[in-house]
């Protein structure tokens, strides 16, 4: 048996920032949704929230730390439809538990249940994307560090729900992002700490090299980032809403106020 495998210093202090990001411009997106009345209109905007944690705070997050891996002489590729997937269920799960606290009326029940359901997914996300690694020498895990890891995403993924419909400031936001990319960054570390590498593999690792994922990722990754920025961007916020509704307010008084020296007609 061998462990001599390494998680990448650059890698950490990286993954945490884009975690960090994407949760921050998830938990502003869902405070937008929860000005919106309507069903359809707060569940838009539930969706882009998703793919802003449950995408960049929480998936690639997981992708760029991988990028660190490495077992002391062996080979190691990922397969990409399997790669693909865990980003999909990341995003899923997060959309899920966004919609059962936003759309409902929130109850201490049911974020208890939607946390807990969405962590799984999130942990699910994690050995997905491990399932996705294909090396030369065969890869296990400690049960332990596995029950510990999916402890740790329920824990993170009920506090960001939780988060996502009690923040009202946004000063405040960055600050929450922070404590939720440290405990997705501290999920997925506590599922590496019990990562076990020993022995020869019984087949040849199949996929591709992660070097080769990185400019494709990368670019995705901008792309998106771009976009989730300008959308935040966009929003109108709390004063400027209240500014809007101010002025329509006394456009309405002066449309509905009687010219001078005129009487109002009788119907």
């Amino acid at each position: 048996m061998i462990e001599h495998f390494s998680h990448g210093y650059a890698t950490l202090p990286v993954a945490f920032l884009v975690s960090m990001t994407g949760s921050a411009l998830g938990l502003l997106l869902a405070r937008h949704a929860r000005r919106h009345n309507g069903a359809g209109r707060r569940a838009l905007w539930l969706t882009v929230a998703a793919f802003a944690i449950g995408g960049t705070g929480i998936w690639v997050m997981h992708f760029v730390a991988m990028l660190g891996f490495a077992v002391r002489d062996a080979r190691i590729l990922y397969e990409p439809w399997t790669t693909a997937l865990s980003a999909l269920i990341a995003v899923a799960v997060v959309a899920c538990g966004l919609y059962a606290i936003g759309l409902g009326r929130y109850t201490p029940l049911k974020l208890a249940v939607a946390g807990t359901l969405t962590g799984i997914g999130v942990a699910a996300m994690h050995y997905t994307g491990m399932a996705a690694v294909s090396a030369d020498v065969e890869l296990d895990y400690r049960l332990g560090y596995v029950i510990a890891s999916v402890a740790i995403a329920i824990g993170a993924a009920t506090t960001a729900l939780w988060l996502s419909w009690r923040l009202q400031r946004a000063s405040s936001m960055w600050l929450a992002a922070a404590v939720m990319a440290l405990a997705v960054n501290l999920m997925h570390y506590t599922g590496m700490l019990g990562l076990v590498a020993g022995g020869e593999a019984d087949e040849a690792p199949h996929g591709v090299d992660a070097v080769d994922l990185v400019f494709p990722m990368a670019t995705l990754t901008a792309i998106v980032l771009l976009f989730l920025v300008f959308t935040v961007v966009m929003v109108p916020t709390d004063e400027e809403l209240k500014a809007d509704e101010h002025l329509s307010s006394l456009q309405r008084r002066t449309t509905d106020r009687p010219v001078a020296g005129r009487k109002p007609p009788r119907y």
